[in-house]
């Protein structure tokens, strides 16, 4: 560590700090407010398989990185027990598979939107039924959004410490993508979660 830290200060010292300010691109709110993101789009896949993919483009969520919404979000979306929606749709034989959530990439979470996306794997009958499909997955969207959070904070205390113990107990990785990680999250969260703010859940709000 010393000898790194070493060649870290020789080489890059010199570079000067210009004092500038991050550049920010929240003032372009709304970018897909246009009428040609309401509609159906029906892709001719490569692969034999039947996907219905929803997608929403929210306000922007990454200042929200400790409370983590979309995370919230997803793991309900895309729970696989009694009362989910993928268990429905496996009665119906609609559905294979379901995912729900956003890729926290760049293209996907930044400071002017994010998207959330609902993926639907469906068989040749739920092909056939898709558009049953999407209804069963907006009123699910609809009765989360008029339920509310989970007051007692079970659901979410109960991702906060699976995604704890993924923490702690994840696999050592390539140091290369280690740094190129953390060069990313010193853009984007505060100094003391550099290391810990892409993956762990640090505050309940559930007005957020």
């Amino acid at each position: 560590l010393d000898t790194l830290e070493k060649w870290v200060t020789e080489i890059f010292s010199e570079i000067p700090n210009n004092g500038l300010p991050k550049p920010s691109f929240g003032h372009l709110t709304q970018p897909f407010d246009t009428p040609e993101f309401h509609k159906l789009y029906r892709v001719v896949p490569i692969r034999k398989v039947h996907s219905l993919t929803i997608t929403w483009a929210l306000p922007p969520q990454e200042q929200y990185y400790r409370v983590k919404p979309l995370h919230y979000i997803s793991w309900l979306v895309g729970h696989e027990g009694k009362g989910s929606v993928l268990s429905l749709l496996r009665k119906k034989f609609w559905a294979l598979a379901l995912y729900g959530g956003n890729g926290e990439t760049g293209f996907e979470q930044n400071s002017t939107y994010s998207i959330f996306s609902i993926s639907v794997t469906l068989t040749d009958e739920g092909y056939k039924h898709f558009y049953e499909v999407a209804h069963v997955v907006f009123q699910y969207v609809k009765m989360l959004q008029k339920r509310g959070p989970d007051k007692r904070q079970v659901v979410w205390e109960e991702i906060q410490k699976i995604e704890a113990n993924e923490f702690h107990y994840q696999e050592q990785t390539d140091p290369v993508d280690y740094v190129e990680s953390l060069c990313e999250n010193m853009q984007l969260f505060q100094k003391e979660d550099f290391l810990t703010g892409d993956q762990l859940l640090f505050e309940y709000k559930p007005e957020v």
